[in-house]
């Protein structure tokens, strides 16, 4: 069973993977912050556009960090998505993405007509949530016939599968390629965490996804 701590650093993780997420799905009214001060114009146009200082962009998004609770619900998700695979019910999972992602995040408009938004777990049941759920993949993985991969090696190619389903439903749901590969590839990251496996997160190997949902 993980421990606290890793549950605890698998959550801020996780939460740092789906910020950019939860920016393209409820754009901000801010903007990106500057780092310093607006030099004047003249200076700006003698340096070159790329000058520090300069105003962001107008298409810049501001990404607001993602609380560490949200991060856990987004593993829970993970760990559904996990057990939905090992008893063959993972197009349900994947089928349903885009309407419980947006409704985790808190975008709104996400919840149904007539529903207040649903309240997420405070951040000791959060952990609780994911020591419990993260102990129930690895019974079900135990009780498998012992017929082909087990143990870690089963594990990283069950959260390789849900890397590219994650990846191919955030595609689909509008967010550019390079945010949906990197998301998905840091939530992974994150989910492996939490049974002591360590994958590359996407700054260190980015990886090549061709295949879509």
């Amino acid at each position: 069973m993980p421990t606290d701590y890793a549950c605890q650093a698998a959550a801020e993780q996780a939460a740092h993977g789906i910020a950019p997420v939860r920016a393209l799905l409820a754009p901000s009214n801010r903007s990106a912050p500057q780092q310093q001060e607006e030099v004047s114009v003249v200076i700006r146009s003698f340096l070159g556009s790329d000058a520090p200082g300069r105003p962001p962009a107008n298409d810049d998004v501001y990404v607001e960090p993602v609380a560490a609770p949200v991060g856990a619900a987004v593993l829970l998700s993970f760990l559904d998505g996990l057990r939905a695979d090992l008893s063959g019910a993972l197009v349900d999972w994947y089928s349903a993405i885009p309407v419980h992602l947006p409704q985790t995040l808190g975008v709104p408009g996400a919840e149904p007509s007539g529903r207040t938004a649903a309240r997420l777990p405070n951040g000791w049941q959060s952990l609780a949530d994911l020591q419990a759920n993260a102990q129930d993949v690895l019974t079900v993985l135990a009780s498998r016939p012992r017929n082909g991969q087990i143990g870690p090696a089963e594990l990283n190619w069950r959260l390789a599968l849900l890397e590219d389903v994650f990846a191919g439903a955030l595609r689909r749901m509008g967010i550019p390629d390079g945010t949906a590969v990197e998301c998905s590839a840091e939530l992974v990251g994150a989910t492996g965490s939490l049974f002591g496996l360590n994958r590359p997160t996407p700054r260190s190997a980015p990886a090549q996804h061709t295949q879509s949902y």
